[in-house]
């Protein structure tokens, strides 16, 4: 073994048994720990999904299921969360090694599946604290909200309606539009070619989306 694969070697054993504490000293006192016992599921892997577990996981939380059926592409890599060196795989699975780079403590479940009505109850299963929805597809959207309303209605759902174009950011905002569902976006713009997608717009939006979930798992909106 030559000394940069013995380097390499002790590297990769720090990082899995180090003391991850010090990552969160400077969270306000006490979310890691709230964090860290919540199951979450993220519907989508790409500019929302991706930056959503990032955050979540610099804030503390420990246990993520992620689904996605796609693979990251070139044409990602303006929003999502994915690096060159990734083209190619699966979205889930590059995610999750993300994810292990910022915390290699966590559990990460990467659902490799195209999420459906004939699916739902398989995939999204208990204990989830938390749903996540970043699709882009406006079918697959009101599909898990249906899903969600009716058969999990004390699970906490967090949407998406409007965030690509170059709109101001004032624009975004955040409704409540069931006991259970919140909504961010403009309400209005369309993620297409006319309008296309820029990282700073949908990172607000993932950002506001990840805000938003941490303070419901929180218990500090109702």
């Amino acid at each position: 073994m030559t000394k940069v694969d013995s380097d390499n070697k002790k590297t990769d054993i720090s990082l899995k048994f180090m003391n991850t504490k010090s990552i969160f000293s400077s969270n306000p006192p006490g979310v890691a720990e709230k964090l860290a016992s919540k199951r979450i599921f993220i519907a989508g892997a790409g500019g929302l999904g991706s930056n959503i577990a990032v955050m979540l996981v610099r804030a503390g939380a420990e246990n993520l299921a992620i689904c996605d059926f796609d693979s990251v592409s070139e044409t990602n890599l303006n929003r999502q969360n994915f690096f060159l060196d990734q083209v190619g795989q699966m979205k889930v699975n590059a995610l999750k090694d993300n994810l292990l780079k910022i915390n290699p403590n966590i559990k990460v479940e990467p659902v490799k599946a195209k999420l459906s009505i004939a699916n739902f109850a398989k995939i999204i299963t208990d204990p989830v604290d938390i749903v996540f929805e970043c699709f882009d597809d406006a079918i697959a959207k009101s599909e898990v909200f249906s899903y969600c309303i009716r058969e999990r209605p004390t699970t906490p759902l967090v949407m998406v309606s409007g965030l690509a174009g170059i709109g101001s950011s004032e624009e975004i905002k955040i409704k409540k539009i069931k006991s259970n569902v919140w909504l961010v976006g403009d309400g209005e713009t369309e993620a297409n070619p006319a309008n296309g997608t820029l990282s700073s717009r949908v990172m607000l939006v993932a950002s506001m989306q990840a805000h938003l979930g941490i303070r419901i798992l929180l218990g500090l909106e109702n």
